[in-house]
């Protein structure tokens, strides 16, 4: 589940109408949504808004459901569905109640936005 975390469309209407705190491995308490992203070299501005998009609701609702996006048809050879998933997956551990950590590394997020901007953006420099 911390891997790959899935939630059921139940789980995703009750997300903003009860507020639950919970326990990372190491003791320590996050409310699932608002934690930290690791920041990669210089990144710092992408991460405030990735962090401020997860929060958007219909976007987060709609990305925490693998299924909304999972069967787009696409052109044999393209790469921006790439960001897609990794967007995906970035908001499904952001919003994961049974994270390891009160933070998440947004390391695959970054590199398909490199890659998908072929090199315009990278997490070295800022931007």
């Amino acid at each position: 589940y911390v891997l790959k975390p899935t939630f059921t469309a139940q789980h995703i209407a009750h997300l903003d109408k009860q507020a639950k705190l919970s326990r990372a491995y190491d003791g320590t308490t996050y409310l699932p949504g608002i934690v930290g992203l690791n920041n990669i070299k210089a990144n710092d501005y992408a991460n405030a808004v990735l962090q401020a998009l997860s929060n958007v609701p219909p976007l987060r609702n709609y990305f925490l459901e693998e299924e909304n996006y999972r069967r787009i048809q696409r052109p044999p050879g393209a790469i921006m569905f790439l960001l897609v998933q990794r967007f995906g997956e970035l908001m499904r551990k952001l919003w994961n109640p049974r994270n390891f950590k009160a933070h998440v590394s947004p390391h695959e997020m970054l590199q398909a936005v490199v890659l998908c901007s072929k090199k315009n953006f990278q997490i070295t420099k800022q931007g």
